[in-house]
């Protein structure tokens, strides 16, 4: 536990000599569209018009850390070091308490909380709403990071669509999400879902809002032919 802390954009934070003291990772806070009804109580709630509720980012997020090396002069180059390293830039933090996912954060060093007397150093900042798992379903897996009991692997890098083989399964993981269908080869290729056919005739990149995969998994019809990768990253809150 000594050298408990983050992940930050592939470097950990004990590279630097920090140990995490603190750590707040807040739940984004659900966006709510109330309309006040004139003249009766109450009001008409429109926040899950769209079927889903949306969130605002994780604003707050606090982590602290003590430097091994009191002297001044550690003190200054560490400061210095992690200012270049990530001060106001959007980077991948991966939490050692939760590695199969990653948070999108926003941080900086926070000069309220950064002492140099101490050999305090804090990092303040923001989210995206969800936590990502760390592999994504065309991607290679990391055995290392993988919770065997809560884990989820998915295979959807190499899939051959032809005559014995029409329909493939995305795992589903967390909240609603849209996946990519890249396709590098077609002939007539589509897919089918919910009862409505779309187009990937040409290779390329393919988005379609109405396939969207979210806690339950999704079972795709393919016509045509073609080699594909269905690229998904479950998000969770």
């Amino acid at each position: 536990m000594g050298n408990f802390g983050l992940t930050i954009d592939g470097k950990h934070t004990s590279d630097l000599g920090l140990k995490m003291t603190s750590m707040y990772i807040p739940q984004p806070k659900p966006k709510t569209n109330l309309i006040s009804i004139p003249g009766a109580s109450g009001s008409i709630d429109l926040s899950e018009i769209t079927g889903q509720v949306s969130y605002e980012e994780r604003s707050g997020l606090s982590f602290e850390f003590i430097l091994h090396d009191g002297s001044y002069e550690a003190f200054a180059q560490a400061t210095t070091e992690i200012a270049m390293w990530l001060h106001g830039r959007k980077l991948k933090v991966i939490p050692d308490n939760d590695l199969g996912y990653y948070y999108m954060c926003r941080l900086t060093l926070d000069p309220k909380k950064t002492n140099q007397v101490l050999s305090t150093i804090a990092l303040a900042g923001t989210a995206e709403p969800f936590k990502y798992d760390i592999t994504a379903s065309d991607e290679d897996w990391l055995w290392d990071p993988f919770d065997f009991e809560t884990g989820v692997i998915r295979e959807l890098g190499d899939i051959t669509i032809n005559g014995e083989n029409r329909s493939v399964t995305i795992l589903g993981g967390g909240m609603p999400t849209v996946p990519e269908f890249i396709v590098t080869e077609s002939a007539n290729l589509t897919v089918v879902h919910a009862g409505k056919t779309h187009h990937m005739f040409l290779p390329g990149t393919y988005r379609f809002p109405a396939i969207k995969v979210g806690e339950q998994d999704v079972t795709l019809q393919f016509e045509g032919s073609g080699k594909l990768a269905i690229r998904y990253r479950g998000a969770y809150l």
